[in-house]
């Protein structure tokens, strides 16, 4: 479902770019819980522009967001806290996903591991 809402949910957050996102307004907001090609979460729109701001913060403060996960070296763990201290509508589970996804070198944990296993490319 929410694969086929891609290309909306691109077009609703203004293609995802950080500062036209953290800027939006009240009347976006409304916007988009009135927009049917999309899933109209509150609490997930306004964690998507919270989550924006903090991101560009954490960009002003390390230099750049790659920095501010390299800041925590080897600590993993603490790093997953932070992102789920920082972030909203984030859990272990999403925290160590963003890891995954941005090449975060994660040491693979006991279910990870099973799953790496059975998907083995040759």
């Amino acid at each position: 479902m929410i694969e086929k809402k891609w290309p909306n949910f691109q077009k609703a957050f203004s293609g995802f770019t950080l500062p036209k996102v953290a800027k939006f307004s009240e009347k976006e907001i409304h916007a988009l819980l009135k927009d049917e090609s999309i899933i109209r979460n509150e609490k997930k729109i306004r964690a998507t522009i919270h989550n924006a701001e903090r991101v560009l913060a954490l960009e002003k403060e390390f230099g750049s967001f790659r920095d501010y996960l390299g800041s925590f070296g080897k600590k993993e763990d603490k790093l997953q806290e932070d992102l789920q201290t920082r972030f909203r509508h984030v859990g272990p589970s999403t925290a160590r996903m963003f890891l995954w996804s941005v090449a975060y070198p994660l040491t693979p944990n006991a279910e990870e591991k099973k799953w790496m296993s059975g998907h083995r490319h040759e």
